[in-house]
């Protein structure tokens, strides 16, 4: 069972890699745009949350880690899909990739066993994914602003883990819904919130409607199972084998599906990458 909920949580956030890469440079050039993104994504998991929600319980300490949870996944989405419009897809996609150091590291205050071997081998899986993205894919170039919001994207993306950890290791671990709902209801009200009137200005083609809508499918998937699995597996484990599958993924998905051509230095990324991931998995 832990290997199919794994499966899936991959599956999602490769598919919602590719969707958003796609979209995030081409419309969602602005705050206004990438904010109103993030509500309808949230908007859609609020609606799925609530009716798993209904009949069920909700404690106060749920709520409550429901909304900074929801308030620190708003963030760190928001900025993430500013620094993919504005710089390099893959200098901004490693630096998010690697907040999965912080929730790796925090396993140690829950009680669980702590490897330096096993943080060694995720340090070479973040190297590895900078090698399986490659040097120039789309012309963006660094600046200042990009690398703050990367930054800031690394620091709450990272904090979605620990939250994660933190509510499932409480004695209210089974109020997953109402924990995602409150923090969906949370960060859609947040995003629209700093839309504010520029909501008028916003005028998209139908498809953009449907790839906001899938990606928050994606979202729903990738947080419903992911809160459960965070409880199940160690944080050593966990985090690198998810968010490290889901970047080596996304580079073979380009390969076999896109036709796109890999560089020396991307192959040597991508096979480096599946071998730590498989040294992650098989060595306790």
């Amino acid at each position: 069972m832990t290997g199919f909920l794994a499966t899936l949580s991959i599956g999602s956030m490769v598919l919602q890699n590719g969707l958003l890469n796609g979209v995030c440079k081409k419309k969602l050039t602005n705050d206004t745009q990438a904010n109103f993104f993030n509500a309808v994504q949230h908007i859609v998991c609020m609606l799925i949350f609530g009716a798993l929600l209904l009949g069920g319980h909700l404690s106060w300490y749920t709520a409550l880690m429901g909304v900074l949870f929801g308030i620190v996944t708003a963030l760190g989405t928001v900025y993430k899909l500013r620094a993919l419009s504005e710089g390099p897809m893959n200098i901004t996609l490693i630096i998010t990739t690697s907040s999965m150091i912080i929730p790796t590291l925090s396993g140690v205050f829950f009680g669980e066993g702590f490897s330096v071997f096993k943080l060694v081998v995720a340090l070479l899986l973040i190297g590895c994914i900078y090698l399986s993205l490659g040097r120039q894919q789309d012309g963006a170039k660094a600046n200042g602003k990009w690398l703050f919001k990367c930054a800031v994207s690394f620091v709450f993306l990272g904090l979605v883990g620990v939250l994660q950890k933190v509510h499932q290791s409480s004695a209210y671990k089974e109020e997953t819904s109402g924990f995602l709902f409150v923090a969906f209801v949370c960060s859609t009200l947040f995003s629209l919130g700093r839309v504010g009137r520029g909501i008028r200005t916003i005028k998209w083609e139908k498809y953009i409607w449907v790839i906001a809508l899938l990606c928050g499918v994606c979202t729903y998937a990738m947080n419903h199972i992911n809160l459960k699995l965070s409880g199940m597996l160690p944080s050593q484990l966990f985090f690198p084998l998810i968010n490290g599958s889901a970047i080596v993924l996304s580079t073979v998905m380009s390969v076999v599906l896109f036709r796109e051509r890999l560089s020396v230095q991307q192959w040597v990324g991508v096979i480096g990458g599946i071998a730590f991931l498989v040294i992650i998995c098989l060595v306790p």
